[in-house]
């Protein structure tokens, strides 16, 4: 049994690992991806599952030093990451933020949810995102990376979703379609706002 634990906890580790791998970069294009958001600088950002933090660091220095960026994620080890790494860069704008599977916890509204090859692990993903409407600023937005279901082990393992597929349950949450990027060859890359009613 204690064996097994090391194990998952070691493959863990691996699995931080290779999501911070600086040759993510070549076909992530995290500077693209920002640069699409147009965020302002003191704006609110959550980045949904923030992992190691790969975007909400990038995140972080496109809204400066008056921003403030939510690296929000359910794993205490993330969180405990995103920790070292704000001392290790001093970077003040950002704040961890320890979620519930159904309830990102967010201290107040946001101008932007970013989700990056999370969405494809959301339970109940109208449910989720009907609810974080509230956590929504005026005019705020929500931006979903998420792997194309291509390759034989894409439904083998479950990693990727449809963008039609994630553009229907947008829609169904109450958000309509406001951008459609096709910077990231592996991931469709949509942004979308409250509908109006």
């Amino acid at each position: 049994m204690l064996l097994v634990v090391f194990s998952l906890t070691g493959c863990a580790q691996w699995n931080y690992q290779d999501m911070s791998d600086p040759s993510r970069d070549v076909w992530q294009k995290p500077q693209g991806v920002v640069e699409k958001l147009s965020l302002a600088r003191g704006a609110r950002v959550a980045d949904l599952g923030a992992g190691t933090g790969y975007f909400t660091w990038h995140l972080a220095k496109a809204v400066g030093g008056r921003g403030t960026v939510y690296a929000v994620d359910t794993k205490e080890s993330a969180i405990n990451m995103i920790v070292k790494e704000m001392v290790a860069r001093g970077t003040p704008n950002v704040r961890p933020v320890r979620a519930e599977p159904h309830d990102p916890r967010l201290p107040e509204p946001v101008d932007l949810l970013f989700s990056c090859d999370v969405y494809h692990d959301m339970n109940d993903r109208v449910g989720y995102f009907r609810s974080l409407a509230s956590s929504l600023r005026p005019g705020g937005r929500v931006a979903i990376l998420d792997y194309h279901p291509r390759g034989f082990f894409s439904g083998m393992f479950g990693h990727r979703t449809a963008k039609e597929e994630v553009r229907r349950e947008m829609e169904a949450a109450g958000y309509r379609l406001v951008d459609d990027y096709d910077i990231v060859a592996r991931q469709h890359f949509q942004i979308f706002a409250k509908a109006d009613h």
